[in-house]
């Protein structure tokens, strides 16, 4: 549905759940916005507009139509806003402007004495992939954070023949000199990889306990190191049970006998389910359809693309967050469990 913008269009929008295009005078898409009730978020930008950023004043000066396309959960819609943003990168959405690859931290798993980088390249045989992450300045700290702590080494590729300056630092443990510490590298590898996976119980109460007791000793700056592997271990224990765990059937209403499945596999949107009559009939349907799809999906999926990459992050906070809020049937069980 398309409205021209002129005084008191808002008033007769419907108060449904979607997303918002404006267009400016040539019809070009200026931006894309999505809302729990589009009429109240589209008069936002109509009232008070002395709150307005000089931005958002430019893009209403501009913006001469509104397209409004529905949604059947506030889900759907951040997933149909990320999608379009990423089709059109509109002028003024700037979140997503100038898309690119989301970085990973890789653990050379495939070189002797493994090590950790960040990486935007293609998959390594026999590396570990952990991620995606959205900021690279944040990550690469945490990837210091935790070569300080564990002292892998900090060169790439095959061990090389001689010391360098972190081992004279003692910033490594220089298995490239000391044949002696396999053994204790092996171990460190082990818990760079307990973090990497989320931290288990006993891996967050050691970096908790040695962050409180720099703190209490005012060592804030060690203290803010021992926080950023918290940090890294509790987002990575997100995605991980998005990517690893989240095998579900999201339903919600479109309106009367009108329903819609989001097919979730490895924490990403496979597929979407149109259903229409009874809603026990309707769910059974799509059940039966998306466990089909599951059964050809689970474990055949390649590592997550760029253009995917948004849907997740969306999809595990979602999920994480919001669940008592949606109507959820697994996909890896023959019996139905609603929330």
């Amino acid at each position: 549905m398309i409205y021209i913008i002129q005084p008191g269009f808002h008033l007769g929008l419907p108060e449904r759940t979607g997303v918002y295009l404006y267009r400016d005078k040539d019809d070009n898409i200026i931006y894309i916005g999505k809302a729990k009730n589009l009429k109240k978020r589209i008069a936002t930008y109509f009232y008070d507009t002395k709150q307005h950023t000089e931005k958002t004043k430019r893009m209403v000066r501009a913006a001469k139509t509104v397209e409004l396309r529905f949604a059947s959960s506030e889900l759907e819609a951040l997933l149909m806003e990320a999608r379009l943003i990423r089709s059109h990168l509109p002028l003024y959405n700037r979140a997503l402007r100038n898309y690119k690859a989301y970085p990973f931290i890789v653990l050379r798993t495939d070189q002797p004495f493994p090590y950790v980088e960040v990486s935007r390249d293609s998959i390594i045989p026999g590396a570990m992939y952990f991620g995606p992450y959205l900021k690279a300045s944040w990550l690469h700290h945490a990837v210091d954070a935790l070569n300080n702590w564990l002292k892998l080494r900090r060169c790439s590729g095959p061990l090389p023949s001689g010391s360098c300056l972190y081992a004279d630092m003692k910033q490594c443990l220089a298995p490239c000199i000391d044949s002696s510490i396999d053994a204790a590298y092996e171990t460190n590898v082990t818990r760079a990889i307990a973090v990497l996976e989320g931290g288990q119980a006993a891996v967050k109460d050691e970096l908790e306990m040695q962050r409180d007791d720099c703190a209490a000793s005012l060592r804030f700056e060690e203290a803010m190191q021992w926080q950023r592997l918290i940090s890294l271990a509790q987002y990575n224990s997100k995605i991980k049970r998005s990517v690893n765990s989240h095998h579900t059937l999201v339903v919600s209403q479109a309106g009367d006998l009108h329903y819609t499945g989001l097919v979730i596999i490895h924490g990403r949107l496979i597929e979407t389910l149109k259903a229409q009559s009874g809603k026990e009939e309707a769910v059974s349907a799509m059940l039966q359809e998306a466990r089909r799809i599951y059964r050809g999906t689970k474990g055949k999926l390649s590592s997550p693309g760029v253009e995917e990459v948004d849907e997740m992050l969306i999809i595990a906070s979602w999920l994480e967050h919001h669940a008592d809020e949606l109507e959820t049937y697994p996909l890896n069980e023959e019996s139905v469990v609603t929330r």
